[in-house]
């Protein structure tokens, strides 16, 4: 490539970047602002510090790529030296974290409630998932001797005595989502509490409301108390872990979120209950005795805060809940992951003369059946053989798409799920020519896909597509033994230790699922529900592919050909969720119609991706 035609590219690439992408970004704020029921910030100072303080650190992260690294901001020609000078000494990634904040201040001064609740959010994941998608990647491979260790990274996991930074930095990583999440909550529940009628009762009468800031004291102190390492950095995940668990089920079900403290001026000091007993876990596991005494001082400052409850039992209740799960996610991860590992190699067949039925078509079976019969439970028997048919066509067309992309002597009859989207279309005009509301269908379709999807996967590591890249963590990692997984058959990595990427798809679809549920019971159109689920499933799948290790497919510019799908995913989900509708009246009455239709269904896909014939060689008959 001549140096002209790389200087074209250069400013392809910042146009693209500097002008269209954040030109598109307004635009879909604009757009969607009525659509939006979350209110606006409004606070001209904010706003003003936002975007002030992230356009100061997106341009001095570019000064200190070209001064040190000889380079520019560009993921396409990247700084030949790596970079640890300027705020790349403070944080990785800092020209993201600016954009993040910039966005965020002018979406606070512009009163947008689309571009802060929607737009700042989705780009902001956006841009996480480029970072674990790529460029983490990329900078291993091209700098795989370089210290990546900033002043904001957490502490090592080593046994070593802890210093002041480690504790500095771990009280803010701990403070920072709090108080974020408890500023957010106090912001946007308190507006929907009112809109659901709940009503604040105090369980005793305390006149000081500013007794529950010493929880926050006690939190404060907790790092402090820390001695090594180790121990300090598994505080600071499990706490982050839990506070996410915490605002992912406030945001999403406000009804059920009782942790709030409805004070008038929704002052942000209040700290959840169970990040306390995170804090008295984390002492228990260094010292007994003294975890007694801070046991003594939690269980007064737990009394002290309950009374600012909606409900002490819930308050409680859900707290330990949250606990379990955030001080155990290392076990449940590896509970998940040895599942994985089992599934994977439960390759079973039964032949009954020329056809041959294999068990991994049993769970996308169930999955479809699952998938029609919640979706006629939100929509009524009336859509049950639309949903039928829309589903049939959908299954069609992944299979249309496989051949075209992967199909060969070896894979006669692939699935692949891009080819799905596609049928989307043609699906939508069948059903629309036999008289169903097309965008009811489309809706209800994208509320149960990701559940159907994730239960799909268990296909996908029985058969072995899908599969991930090599990996030397054997915490993460899964072996693939049985001989006609197409691990071992076609990628030939048997007993290698690889991604689990069917089970990372799973846990994104799982979380992606319960986001679309709460925009239907919401009342958010058809358009843009399939808009962010196009978006989600696109984030995710772009993360996903780039720790995938199929041989067969084909790799674009650097990436692998469904990353660039993926994208493609995100930008077509932005323009479905500019599509306004009027809403139709849904009557949600499951009667026999809906059962015999998912009936069907599961049994169409049981047998399109789980029974074959072994000994034909024509196109579409052998599975394996």
């Amino acid at each position: 490539m001549n140096k002209t035609t790389t200087k074209i590219n250069k400013l392809l690439y910042a146009i693209v970047f500097l002008i269209i992408i954040p030109s598109i970004l307004l635009l879909w704020a604009k757009y969607t602002e009525d659509l939006i029921i979350f209110p606006a910030m409004e606070s001209t100072i904010a706003g003003y510090i936002f975007i002030i303080f992230g356009a100061l650190l997106m341009v001095s992260a570019m000064y200190a790529l070209k001064k040190y690294g000889k380079g520019l901001p560009m993921n396409a020609y990247p700084p030949p030296i790596y970079v640890s000078n300027g705020p790349y000494h403070l944080v990785r990634h800092p020209i993201y974290w600016g954009f993040g904040i910039l966005l965020a201040g002018y979406f606070i001064l512009t009163k947008s409630a689309s571009g802060l609740w929607l737009v700042t959010p989705i780009t902001i994941i956006a841009m996480v998932a480029l970072v674990m998608g790529y460029e983490a990647i990329d900078l291993k491979k091209r700098f795989p001797n370089e210290p990546r260790a900033t002043i904001l990274d957490l502490p090592a996991k080593t046994k070593e005595q802890t210093g002041i930074r480690d504790r500095l930095v771990s009280l803010f990583w701990v403070a920072a989502p709090l108080f974020l999440a408890n500023f957010i909550i106090a912001h946007l529940v308190g507006d929907w509490s009112a809109i659901l009628g709940k009503q604040s009762v105090l369980l005793i009468n305390i006149e000081n409301q500013y007794l529950p800031l010493l929880s926050v004291l006690f939190i404060f102190g907790i790092p402090f108390l820390i001695k090594t390492k180790n121990l300090l950095r598994t505080w600071v995940i499990t706490s982050i872990i839990a506070v996410c668990i915490f605002t992912f089920t406030a945001l999403l079900y406000p009804g059920l979120e009782i942790l709030y403290l409805p004070f008038q001026h929704h002052f942000v000091y209040f700290t959840p209950l169970f990040l306390i007993i995170l804090g008295i876990r984390s002492i228990f596991k260094q010292s007994n005795q003294l975890g007694v005494l801070f046991s003594i001082i939690a269980i007064v400052l737990m009394s002290i805060q309950l009374p600012f409850s909606r409900s002490a039992v819930l308050h409680v209740s859900s707290s330990i809940m949250i606990f379990l799960l955030a001080d155990n996610y290392f076990n449940i991860w590896i509970f998940l992951r040895t599942g994985a590992e089992k599934i994977a190699n439960s390759w079973q067949e039964w032949i009954f003369g020329k056809i041959r039925v294999i068990n991994h078509g049993f769970y996308v079976g169930f999955g479809t059946f699952l998938g029609i019969l919640l979706a006629g439970i939100l929509v009524g028997d009336s859509y049950a053989w639309g949903l039928l048919i829309f589903a049939f066509v959908v299954i069609v067309f992944s299979a249309l798409w496989a051949q075209i992309i992967e199909g060969s002597e070896k894979l006669k009859r692939p699935y692949g799920y891009y080819g799905a989207l596609v049928g989307i279309i043609f699906a939508s005009l069948i059903v629309l020519t036999m008289g169903y509301n097309v965008w009811v269908i489309i809706g209800v379709i994208s509320v149960v896909m990701p559940w159907v999807q994730g239960i799909g996967r268990f296909r996908c590591l029985v058969n072995g597509c899908c599969h991930g890249s090599k990996v030397t963590n054997p915490d993460i990692g899964i072996k693939y033994f049985h001989h006609r997984s197409r691990v071992c058959g076609i990628s030939q990595l048997k007993g290698e230790l690889l991604h689990p990427t069917p089970l990372y798809s799973m846990l994104w679809l799982f979380l992606i699922g319960f986001i679309l549920l709460s925009l239907w019971y919401n009342n958010f159109s058809s358009p843009f529900i399939f808009g962010l689920y196009l978006i989600l499933t696109g984030i995710g799948r772009f993360v996903e592919e780039a720790y995938r290790g199929e041989v067969q497919t084909p790799i674009l510019k650097g990436l692998r050909l469904y990353q660039w799908t993926a994208i493609l995913s995100v930008f077509i989900g932005i323009i479905m969720t500019l599509i306004d509708i009027d809403s139709a009246a849904i009557l949600s009455n499951v009667g026999w119609e809906t059962i015999l239709s998912a009936t069907i269904g599961g049994l169409f896909t049981t047998f399109a991706m789980g029974v074959d014939f072994p000994y034909s060689n024509a196109r579409f008959s052998r599975l394996v």
